[in-house]
């Protein structure tokens, strides 16, 4: 029996992917652990590896099809199969079965080759509608190949002329995919964002006063993203909810933090995953988003790198965003906004004074996260980056 090449699973979140490019074709002998295709995402770019040796005898999907999760896409045998693979199996006239399908039992009826009966079972095309479009003729293959194509061009909405001043781009391969996660995301969750106001000012003194030294002793950049994730490790703390997952009619409560951080690599958008937050400091989560987002814009990212996230954090604050209202990345419950840092006149004490402040966004799944919890576990992360000394030590 041939062995069979599927589509893998690379998560919750992924349903399907687009076959980038085979690396072999048919007929091409493989060796067992040998890069055949490479598979691309909404998140990452896969290479999927040949689980036997053999040959390739048959490629089910070409470049640029989009499979489902656990779609056969090609078959790895020997020269035999491949023989026995290619041959016709199909006879003009049923062979005796308990229950004949329709169009086998009426085909003793009609003038129609082997052949044409087999492509139009192939194609689930019933043999009566062809019979009725060719009346009394021979059906051939020419005959079965035409009626599919009329009624293709029948099925085909009208074609829409760009204007003089339009350019038409496909929707395919990663935008594709996550355009129908996104909308999925936003008609399955019940999602409620809720705003914070934070006072950044001493985390940006802190950070100036020690952004020289990460990087000398430690060779990292030190921004504020790691302080934010430690600052979410807290919340969840007291609030675990916020860090679970709907599955179906159950909660999943995830014992351990693993942030999913969004990095925009210009062409997609990719989710790389640091995990176990609350037991690292902000000189390892410093070194692991690094590494982690210069993974995602080279298109290097593992498919561990990106399963297994319970919370993300996206930081359009970089671009400079001020306020959004993120969609859930499924199958979370919440996601955490961070805009950008910057001064601004603030009242304190019955004074005006310049701060820099920022906003968070966080958005949640109201199916199984209270409006109350939400909020709390967002104050609890601004309480902590408003004194962010703690947040070295926690």
């Amino acid at each position: 029996m041939p062995a069979e090449i599927q589509m893998p699973n690379l998560g919750l979140s992924i349903a399907e992917g687009t076959i980038e490019k085979w690396l072999k074709k048919e007929g091409d002998p493989v060796e067992k652990g040998e890069i055949i295709v490479v598979l691309m995402t909404e998140k990452v770019t896969v290479e999927i590896p040949a689980e036997v040796s053999g040959k390739l005898i048959k490629i089910l999907h070409p470049a640029g099809a989009v499979v489902k999760v656990g779609e056969t896409i090609a078959l790895i045998g020997e020269e035999g199969e491949q023989k026995s693979l290619q041959a016709p199996s199909v006879s003009a006239t049923p062979t005796s079965s308990p229950a004949p399908r329709p169009e086998a039992r009426e085909s003793r009826d009609l003038k129609i080759s082997p052949l044409a009966l087999r492509i139009a079972q192939e194609n689930g095309v019933d043999i009566r509608e062809v019979a009725t479009r060719f009346p009394g003729q021979k059906i051939g293959k020419k005959e079965i190949f035409d009626f599919i194509e009329s009624k293709n061009q029948k099925s085909k909405p009208a074609e829409v002329h760009p204007a003089a001043d339009e350019e038409i781009l496909p929707l395919t391969g990663p935008i594709r995919v996550m355009a129908e996660h996104m909308a999925a995301s936003a008609q399955t969750a019940a999602r409620v964002t809720t705003i914070a106001e934070v006072d950044m000012t001493d985390l940006v003194g802190l950070r100036a006063a020690l952004r020289e030294k990460f990087k000398k002793d430690y060779s990292v950049n030190l921004t504020f993203v790691p302080f934010v994730m430690k600052a979410m490790g807290e919340g969840v703390k007291e609030f675990p909810i916020l860090n679970a997952s709907l599955r179906k009619d159950e909660i999943v409560m995830h014992r351990g933090v693993h942030i999913g951080i969004a990095v925009d690599t210009g062409q997609k958008l990719l989710v790389p995953v640091v995990r176990d937050v609350r037991g690292k400091g902000i000189v390892d989560l410093s070194r692991e988003v690094q590494q982690l987002t210069g993974r995602a814009k080279e298109g290097t990212l593992s498919v561990q790198d990106i399963q297994g996230g319970t919370i993300t954090l996206t930081n359009a604050g970089v671009f400079g965003g001020l306020l959004a209202t993120p969609i859930i990345h499924q199958p979370q419950s919440a996601i955490l906004w961070m805009g950008k840092v910057m001064e601004m006149p603030v009242v304190r004490e019955g004074q005006i004074v310049i701060r820099s402040m920022m906003y968070l966004c966080l958005s949640y799944d109201h199916r199984i996260i209270m409006g109350a919890q939400a909020v709390q576990f967002l104050q609890i992360v601004k309480r902590n980056l408003e004194n962010p000394a703690v947040l070295l030590v926690a």
